[in-house]
């Protein structure tokens, strides 16, 4: 099975083009090219194959448990969570300066990470200044959603986060993801073991769960292009967990039935991958995988 390719107006088969100039330091070199199977529509750029997936950083990013992966529009910060012992999360920052240079030594998400609570599951707004991210900071093991802003993208003054009203629900809800101006899809526990994918609008009232696109396995790492046209998770209905995709024409229109995204192909480990995310130019991919023994954060490039 295949991908979608985000820039065009219909599914395709893979994720294609031009591999981009100035790749990422961390990312290996490109994979031999694939056939295109969907063309690009007339006003994109042609995107080349996707670069073989190699862990953020020297040594990977930390030496503990790593994944729940996004990063800023322009790919230059990198937020992302580190398991405790304990079982809770902490989020890391790291940045650089420009794409192509080193990453800076990751730290611990100062001022609002709590250390004590489980801070996880974070996602950037499309202009880069609100934060949103699952926190049990008030009932601990029940994850909400929180918001936190900046006064612009790129500053690392952020102010106080607050609940993200309507989904505080008393079940764990995390990854939030927003698009538009105030459409979202977020994952909410359906059973004591179980996650599904929910849409609904900010101010809206309670989201709705999205039949098309679960399953009865566990549905997490929900990721919103921009234009709320194509969406990316990832799914346990399939051993190893894999990442898939689905693209409607409309953002109010009901999501065909995703499909498993088999563009990224690392070996070792168990072979999951998880938490997508996807740069606004389509050319930057980032998800996390026990490929390399415990889970880290890869990124591939084109």
């Amino acid at each position: 099975m295949t991908s979608c390719l985000l820039l065009a107006t219909a599914c395709g088969a893979r994720l294609s083009g031009n591999p981009v100039e100035g790749q990422l330091a961390d990312a290996a070199p490109a994979a031999d090219a694939a056939a295109d199977d969907a063309a690009p529509p007339p006003d994109a750029a042609p995107l080349g194959p996707w670069s073989t997936p190699a862990r953020v950083g020297p040594a990977a990013l930390t030496t503990r448990i790593e994944d729940d992966v996004t990063l800023s529009s322009d790919a230059r910060e990198l937020i992302f969570a580190v398991a405790n012992p304990t079982g809770s999360k902490d989020l890391y920052y790291t940045s650089r300066a420009v794409i192509g240079a080193a990453w800076t030594t990751p730290a611990v998400l100062l001022p609002f990470d709590t250390i004590a609570a489980s801070e996880e599951t974070p996602r950037f707004s499309g202009d880069d200044k609100t934060l949103y991210f699952a926190s049990d900071r008030v009932t601990p093991g029940n994850l909400d959603i929180y918001a936190v802003t900046r006064p612009a993208a790129g500053s690392t003054q952020w102010g106080l986060p607050r609940v993200v009203t309507g989904l505080a629900t008393g079940v764990i809800e995390k990854w939030f993801a927003p698009c538009g101006t105030d459409r979202y899809v977020v994952v909410r526990s359906t059973t004591a073991a179980g996650t599904d994918l929910f849409e609904g609008t900010l101010g809206g009232g309670a989201p709705a769960a999205i039949p098309s696109l679960n399953s009865p396995d566990n549905e997490t790492g929900s990721f919103l292009t921009q234009d709320c046209l194509t969406i990316y998770f990832a799914s346990t209905r399939v051993t190893p967990q894999k990442i898939f995709v689905s693209h409607r024409a409309t953002a109010t229109a009901a999501w065909p039935q995703p499909m498993p995204v088999d563009d990224f192909k690392i070996t070792g480990g168990n072979g999951n991958q998880e938490d997508p995310w996807l740069s606004s130019d389509g050319r930057t991919f980032a998800f996390a995988s026990d490929a390399a023994g415990d889970k880290d954060i890869y990124l591939s490039t084109r």
